[in-house]
């Protein structure tokens, strides 16, 4: 048992140090390299690119080095609206469009720490003001760092997944929150799952015993 417990620890440990969320803020001289990078590999047209360059510079903004969540408000489009070179430009429904982007970039998340912590369909409006735009779907993020989004951008600008997303949304508006109050409590619900896991497989083996 001793072993077991062992390995549990090392589990938990392991995943404690990839999940991270605390660090230093990124130096200017790294943003100048991403934006580098960002321009080598990018296949978009310059005033798409020009728009990533503003996002990595708001990215680099706001950047702590320490974990935060990424709200998403989002409306899709009445019918997808791929560039007219693209393989799927042919392709026309919105939701799946926006389903490709989804099972593409929640492997890219994981690669980097980053989990999606909520999503959902809105179900009618309560208090609203004149810049409601009837949004679909909300759904929060949770990112590692700035750093890890900023990279995950690069990868996607490299890979061509980022069309799905623009082929499939009318409008969007996505800002960053730094959690007062919480109740997302990943990392101790990881510790309670591999704390009941260690109970569970003592109770076995003592009535086998």
């Amino acid at each position: 048992m001793k072993i077991f417990y062992g390995v549990l620890v090392a589990i938990y440990a392991l995943w404690f140090v990839w999940y991270g969320g605390s660090g230093q803020p990124m130096t200017q001289a790294q943003v100048d390299e991403y934006i580098e990078i960002y321009k080598s590999k990018s296949h978009s047209d310059p005033v798409s690119q020009q728009e990533t360059l503003t996002l990595i510079e708001r990215l680099a903004a706001f950047d702590t080095g320490n974990e935060y969540l990424m709200v998403n408000l989002i409306r899709y489009r009445d019918k997808a609206k791929y560039p007219a070179d693209s393989v799927w430009a042919n392709e026309t429904d919105a939701l799946a469009a926006d389903a490709r982007y989804s099972q593409g970039v929640v492997v890219e998340l994981l690669k980097r720490g980053g989990i999606p912590l909520l999503k959902g369909n809105t179900i009618g409006v309560f208090m609203i003001d004149a810049d409601w735009h009837d949004w679909d779907d909300f759904a929060v993020v949770r990112y590692r760092s700035a750093e890890d989004m900023l990279d995950m951008m690069i990868g996607m600008a490299a890979t061509g997944l980022a069309e799905h997303k623009y082929a499939s949304i009318e409008q969007t508006h996505v800002f960053p929150i730094e959690p007062v109050i919480s109740l997302f409590f990943v990392r101790s619900l990881l510790a309670l799952l591999l704390f009941a896991t260690a109970m569970v497989v003592r109770g076995v083996v003592l009535r086998k015993g």
